[in-house]
C-alpha cells in the first residue's frame, strides 16, 4: 500500500469498514512509514476529541429541588397578618405619604415667596436704600440725573451758543 491509498483508506479504517486483507496492508504501512503514521495519530485524536460527548453529570435530587421552589414561590411561607399589613395597608400607605409630600413641595416651589406683601410694605416706607445705591451709581464721576434735565441743558447750551 502507498501513502496516497493510506491517506485515502484513514477514513475507512477508523470506521472499522475495511476488510481483513486491507487491515493488515494498512497495519503494515502505519508501522513502516512514519509520516503516515503521524498523520494518523493526528487525525484519530482529533476525530476522538470531537467523538466525546461531553454530558453533564446528573444531579440527584433536581428535579424534586426544582420542584419545592416552584411551589415556594406559589404558596410562600408568609402568614395572611403579614401580607395584609405590608401588601396591603403599609404599602399603599407609604406611596400615598410620599405622593402628597411630593405634591406639597412642588406647590411650595412654585408659589415663589412665601410672603410678598412684607417686602413690598418695607420698600414702600424705607427710601434710603436708594439714596445708597444713587451714590454708587455715577458714572464718568456725574450723578445720575434724569434724561430729561440732560436735554434741557443740551438745548440751552445749544442756544446759548447760537445766540
Amino acid at each position: 500500500m502507498n501513502c496516497k491509498e493510506f491517506k485515502n483508506r484513514i477514513p475507512d479504517y477508523l470506521d472499522q469498514k475495511l476488510t481483513i486483507d486491507l487491515t493488515n496492508q494498512f497495519n503494515e504501512h502505519l508501522k513502516n512509514c512514519s509520516d503516515c503514521s503521524l498523520l494518523f495519530e493526528k487525525m484519530n485524536n482529533t476525530l476522538l476529541l470531537l467523538n466525546k460527548p461531553d454530558r453533564i453529570s446528573e444531579q440527584p435530587y433536581y428535579f424534586t429541588q426544582l420542584k419545592q421552589k416552584m411551589e415556594n414561590r406559589i404558596h410562600p411561607n408568609e402568614s395572611f397578618f403579614q401580607v395584609l399589613l405590608t401588601k396591603k395597608i403599609i404599602q399603599p400607605v407609604l406611596y400615598l405619604g410620599s405622593i402628597i409630600i411630593a405634591v406639597y413641595i412642588g406647590i411650595l416651589i412654585g408659589s415663589g415667596t412665601p410672603n410678598t406683601t412684607q417686602y413690598a410694605e418695607k420698600t414702600k416706607t424705607d427710601t434710603s436704600y436708594i439714596e445708597v445705591l444713587a451714590q454708587y451709581q455715577y458714572f464718568n464721576e456725574m450723578e445720575l440725573e434724569s434724561i430729561e434735565k440732560n436735554l434741557i441743558k443740551e438745548d440751552s447750551f445749544n442756544n446759548n451758543q447760537e445766540k
